[in-house]
């Protein structure tokens, strides 16, 4: 089996890495222990690309075996094997030989892990990995889904925004086109007048006159709230424009196979100068006051040159709406509702793909394996027909951009069960720790007792055997010395398990007492390197002894609450 194969490369690996530790502990000299180091490191690499490589070549007629090697790689990619091995790396060039070997230890661990995986030992590990990469692959996707959707609905949006923009320039284009008719009007009767009117003959037109001020002074208001408008869909326009567009479904980069000038269009709208529109008709409204006033005057030639002014200026102003309308239908040009409507009909098709892949997920595999409820799915099932009838909506030249709210929160549900079932998925990776933990200590408590009865020996022994100057014999001494590596060594494990615990950040509760610990083993140490074996000291062992016995416990009892759902 190809299994069979990476396995034993995987082995070779190992076993490249297993001397380095024991190399370090000899304390080789610095150029044996990195070349081991980048040896190993080289090897890891190798043997993963070869992963990688297979596990593409088997899915179609191994698809078993391509998913023992997904699941390899989702191990490594998990503890983050290859950035340890080269951090283990740098420790050693900077010969921090203790770090070393505390990252070498995990590294060889998770090591054996990985062994085991491929050689599909653990089958535990292996279908927690699966589901991890499983889960993660829909999470992926419906990110994806999600980000489409959004840039699809700001796009229904701004072709919505700039539909209205229009109709309301149009709106304005109608009430400045009847107030010209109005002022020339109003024009033509004034010059009706003789020059030495009669207050009843110029009243009325002075009267009207006010009106047409007032109207256009109104007028003017609105535009300048038009043209705050017009300013902010250029700015998003231009905004829009400069965001990296990103391919969908096989479909082209944006430039790709076209020259990097040939973006003509991006800044038209944005670059036009602001529309003065609301200035024209304000300078309207002036003059019809000027003409008012001279009509009240009984002046009805000074009346006609400010009437000619305020219809020039209205003029201008429908040039400047005119030129507004012009922008804003250029952009909506850039968002035709056939390509927003196929480009829905895309992202529908995609979510609709996703959601059969997430239900044939909980179906289980081929050998009647029970499959598992795949989370988010019934929320990306309730996104494709909201999908489905804003691509409907957009093909009537309808924008779609509620339903395509809707739907967009319905894949946004989705993204949260699926990051929070990875949560819990990775929470069951991080609970080895605490069983590695459980094992260590209980080794540790084991090989302390050991310690613990040989010192009493020994202080017994010594008791009966002083040379007469009081000196202890040399054989005394080396077991002594002895006793005193032992509870470094294991003061060595304390500082592995702080390590391990700080890395992983488990339970808060255990760092403390592991540091307690840690300084429980310094002392015996020390004092078993001052060669004191009294009552004194077998009182510290003991303390040790009972503060890893509450380690273990507390360690169990934690793991028993996770079981149970605490």
């Amino acid at each position: 089996m190809i299994s069979r194969g990476i396995a034993i490369v995987a082995a070779l690996m190992f076993a490249a890495v297993m001397p380095l530790t024991s190399s370090l502990q000899a304390q080789d000299p610095p150029v044996s222990a990195t070349g081991k180091q980048e040896l190993a490191q080289g090897k890891f690499q190798e043997l993963t690309e070869r992963m990688g490589k297979l596990m593409v070549v088997l899915q179609k007629d191994e698809p078993e075996e391509s998913k023992l090697l997904s699941a390899g790689l989702r191990f490594v990619q998990e503890k983050k094997l290859h950035n340890r091995l080269e951090s283990a790396g740098k420790l050693l060039r900077q010969e921090r030989w203790d770090e070393g070997l505390v990252v070498m230890g995990k590294l060889k661990t998770d090591l054996r892990s990985l062994l085991e995986l491929l050689q599909n030992r653990n089958a535990d590990l292996r279908e927690l990995l699966e589901r991890i990469d499983l889960l993660e692959g829909f999470k992926n996707r419906v990110d994806e889904l999600a980000k489409e959707q959004q840039q699809e609905k700001e796009d229904s949006a701004r072709t919505e925004a700039l539909q209205k923009h229009l109709k309301n320039i149009e709106a304005q284009k109608q009430r400045a086109e009847d107030l010209l008719k109005k002022q020339q009007e109003l024009r033509d009767a004034t010059n009706q007048l003789p020059l030495d009117a009669a207050e009843g003959l110029a009243k009325p037109l002075e009267s009207k006159e006010g009106e047409l001020e007032e109207a256009t002074s109104e007028l003017s208001k609105d535009l300048k709230d038009l043209e705050k408008k017009d300013a902010q869909l250029k700015k998003e326009a231009k905004a829009d424009a400069g965001k990296p567009g990103e391919p969908k479904g096989g479909e082209p980069k944006p430039d790709e196979g076209k020259p990097s000038e040939a973006k003509p269009s991006e800044g038209e709208a944005s670059d036009a100068k602001p529309s003065e529109a609301s200035g024209q008709a304000g300078k309207a409204a002036k003059s019809m006051g000027k003409a008012k006033a001279s009509l009240g005057e009984k002046k009805p030639e000074s009346a006609l040159k400010d009437q000619d002014q305020a219809m020039e200026a209205l003029k201008q102003t429908l040039e400047e709406l005119d030129a507004m309308a012009e922008d804003a239908a250029r952009e909506l040009l850039k968002l035709p509702f056939d390509q927003l409507a196929k480009e829905q009909e895309n992202t529908q098709k995609a979510t609709d793909t996703l959601a059969k892949d997430m239900e044939k997920a909980e179906q289980g595999d081929e050998k009647g394996s029970e499959g598992k409820p795949t989370p988010g799915k019934q929320k990306v099932q309730q996104a494709v027909p909201k999908q489905r009838a804003a691509a409907g909506q957009l093909k009537e030249l309808v924008p779609a951009k509620q339903k395509q709210q809707d739907a967009k929160e319905d894949l946004q549900a989705a993204q949260k069960a699926l990051e929070e079932a990875l949560a819990q998925l990775r929470q069951q990776l991080q609970d080895e720790v605490l069983r590695a933990l459980e094992e260590r200590f209980t080794a540790m408590l084991a090989r302390q007792r050991g310690l613990t009865a040989q010192t009493e020996t020994v202080d017994a022994t010594r008791k009966k055997i002083m040379t007469a100057s009081g000196a202890l014999p040399t054989a005394l001494v080396t077991k002594i010395g002895e006793l005193a590596a032992g509870e470094i060594e294991l003061e060595q494990e304390a500082i592995d398990a702080l390590k391990l615990l700080d890395e992983d950040g488990t339970t808060a509760v255990f760092p403390p007492m592991v540091e307690q610990l840690r300084e429980e083993l310094h002392d015996v140490a020390a004092g078993l390197g001052k060669h004191k074996t009294g009552a004194s000291m077998n009182l510290l062992q003991k303390d040790v002894e009972d503060l890893l016995s509450l380690l273990i416990n507390a360690l169990r009892k934690t793991i028993e609450q996770k079981e149970g759902g605490g």
